[in-house]
């Protein structure tokens, strides 16, 4: 437990969140830090430490993945649904796949126009958490679009989504709060979702952040980036 939760700590702060495997730099440092701070029972690693993780991703191949779903995305396996929401398999991972029903815990970021553009207008890191919702029940945050992209996933799976705006956040857009009108979404604009499952349904993280006994108020405010005990 303690290697995968060094291993989360230097994706964070580097490359993308993943319990187990390295993905591309979309996590900023001072978002890692600040997660990595709040967490009340995580044992801070440094990320030299944490480069001795064993990860089936190198660090090489990530980016060159990256640069692939910005530039190329047609070379990545790709699914396009019936609603138009194009699924890209970065890494499908091994876990368990999760199923409509589910409760499941992943992290993610958003943008428009691509990848990695820009700060997101979205983000679960700044939960300190992954965030969890009922596969197949979309909601306020995990949009149509969104939940439809993520069905299916591996635990430790990696995918990047595109959800057209009717998917997403329509003609409304999407509001920075207390923006005044300040859009971070603007409406009918398509949007690029990068996503990484961190509980499929195994109940991993749900033995953390959702603990028998504990009131829903409370589980709300119990932290954890990896789900796994005494690590970030």
């Amino acid at each position: 437990a303690g290697m995968a939760g060094a291993a989360v700590f230097a994706l964070l702060v580097g490359p993308w969140a993943g319990l187990q495997f390295r993905t591309v730099a979309v996590w900023t440092r001072r978002e890692a830090v600040a997660a990595a701070v709040a967490t009340a029972s995580a044992s801070l690693v440094t990320p030299r430490q944490a480069a001795h993780a064993k990860l089936p991703l190198g660090p090489d191949e990530q980016d060159r993945l990256d640069l692939i779903s910005r530039s190329a995305p047609e070379q990545l396996p790709t699914k396009v649904l019936p609603s138009g929401v194009v699924v890209y398999e970065m890494h499908e991972g091994t876990g368990r796949r999760a199923e409509k029903g589910d409760l499941v815990y992943a992290h993610f970021k958003l943008w428009t126009r691509n990848f990695r553009n820009g700060p997101p207008a979205d983000s679960s890191i700044q939960d300190t958490r992954p965030y969890d919702w009922i596969l197949g029940q979309p909601d306020e945050r995990m949009r149509n679009g969104f939940d439809e992209g993520v069905q299916g996933m591996r635990e430790n799976g990696w995918r990047r989504i595109v959800v057209p705006a009717e998917l997403a956040y329509g003609s409304e857009g999407k509001v920075k709060p207390g923006g005044r009108g300040i859009y971070l979404v603007p409406p009918g604009e398509t949007v690029f979702l990068d996503v990484v499952m961190i509980d499929a349904g195994t109940g991993k993280c749900a033995a953390i952040l959702r603990p028998e006994g504990v009131t829903e108020m409370g589980a709300r405010r119990l932290k954890s980036l990896s789900c796994v005990r005494n690590a970030p």
